[in-house]
């Protein structure tokens, strides 16, 4: 028998397998949204698969045993729905959304896609190439390569250090075996976790789901020891010179608070205080001043080693004024931060939050990451709550603790002249 919880309007179940199901019913919708996760992602490899949780990826579209290549974006598509997928460093997802009268055909395909794939060697091979263009098209995107030198100036030892999408010398040698082991170890119930959302009946989703992800076997799941990164000692700056862009782009960042934990919730606030929209201090002090053409901050919302940065474009010859005033600006906030602009801050946040979950896609994309990320469904149900509960001194103390005391990374693209 499945446990089931119940949680307002949210109900969760765990699976004689071990997959969990999250069903959140909602009446407001005639759309419905379903989600497979599984927590793996780039940084579960070694070296020798960089790359191999989003090839994977795309090796799950090249057909199952039930559908042909192609029959399942066909399917979707003629039911009027949307089916994508995505991998990051932490998890991956397979997502589709669609009218209320097809959820269950939806979730078939979902399931053949995810625990039926047939992994053929000669998509394999038709598949490298692919997923190397790919990687070549990114590097000729300046911002691909910026962010991607940031974290390998940010990171010296954590696998985040890693581009998700790997690199040539690894992808070429990936073989039908080593997917296939890949696959087995990690695309399996004790490391899945099934959403549903929209206006749907919990029970008969949970009676769905157990005939078909219900039916696979759950086994252990391999432990991945993930090296955390050490403490930064000193700043570290490296600048690439790109004849590509003609403003300078500048990222700065600091080792941050984990995502979920009692410290987090107070980076979130003070990143709305900071950079985020146009009544941020950043945006008033720098944008609308003339002194950089954009600016904006934020976090990369992991599990470990969490990064919070700020991100500028700007002309080269600003680039040290700029800076001096971030500094100046967030050593002012000790004094000038006031509770009622912690309070509109929190506000914000908390509708912008809000506002994005009327979707039912994001609404379960929020339930999928905090289950499979932060590994706990209560950053989901309890956000708000802990946000209402940061207070100025808070906010305070981690800017103080983890940005204006530490040492940071930093990486500037400039012209090439």
């Amino acid at each position: 028998m499945a446990t089931v919880v119940f949680a307002g309007e949210l109900r969760t179940y765990k699976l004689p397998n071990g997959a969990k199901l999250v069903v959140n019913k909602r009446e407001d919708t005639e759309a419905v949204a379903l989600h497979v996760w599984f927590k793996v992602g780039s940084a579960y490899e070694d070296y020798q698969r960089k790359g191999m949780a989003h090839f994977l990826e795309h090796m799950l579209f090249n057909g199952s045993e039930k559908y042909p290549y192609g029959q399942i974006d066909y399917i979707i598509e003629s039911l009027g729905g949307n089916l994508n997928a995505g991998t990051s460093k932490d998890y991956t997802f397979y997502h589709i959304t669609i009218a209320k009268p097809y959820w269950k055909q939806a979730l078939e395909v979902l399931y053949q896609l995810t625990q039926k794939p047939l992994l053929l060697e000669d998509m394999v091979e038709k598949e490298k190439p692919i997923v190397i263009e790919e990687l070549r098209r990114g590097k000729d995107n300046p911002t691909t390569v910026l962010w991607e030198e940031f974290e390998k100036v940010f990171y010296k030892v954590s696998p985040y250090r890693h581009p998700i999408i790997g690199y040539e010398e690894t992808i070429q040698k990936f073989t039908r075996d080593m997917l296939l082991e890949f696959y087995r170890n990690f695309y399996q119930p004790r490391n899945m976790f099934v959403v549903v959302v929209g206006d749907v009946e919990p029970e008969e989703v949970y009676k769905e789901v157990l005939e078909t992800f219900g039916k696979e076997e759950g086994k252990p799941v391999p432990k991945v020891e993930i090296l955390p990164e050490p403490e930064q000692l000193e700043n570290r700056s490296k600048t690439i010179r790109d004849k590509r862009v003609e403003r300078t782009y500048w990222l700065i960042g600091w080792r941050a608070p984990a995502i979920g934990t009692k410290e987090y919730y107070a980076l979130a606030v003070l990143d709305q205080i900071l950079g985020n929209g146009r009544t941020s201090l950043f945006y008033r002090e720098l944008r609308e001043k003339g002194l950089v053409y954009s600016v904006s901050t934020g976090d990369f919302g992991r599990p470990r080693d969490n990064l919070f940065f700020i991100y500028a474009t700007l002309d080269q010859d600003r680039l040290e004024k700029v800076k001096a005033r971030v500094f100046e600006l967030m050593r002012s906030l000790k004094e000038t931060l006031t509770e009622e602009e912690v309070q509109k801050a929190k506000e914000r946040l908390i509708n912008s939050e809000a506002f994005a979950l009327e979707r039912v896609e994001r609404d379960a994309f929020y339930i999928g990451y905090s289950l499979t990320v932060v590994g706990l469904l209560d950053y989901y149900k309890y956000f708000d709550n802990n946000i209402r509960n940061v207070r100025r001194e808070d906010v305070l103390r981690v800017l103080e603790k983890y940005i204006l005391s530490k040492p940071y990374s930093e990486v500037i693209m400039v012209p090439e002249r």
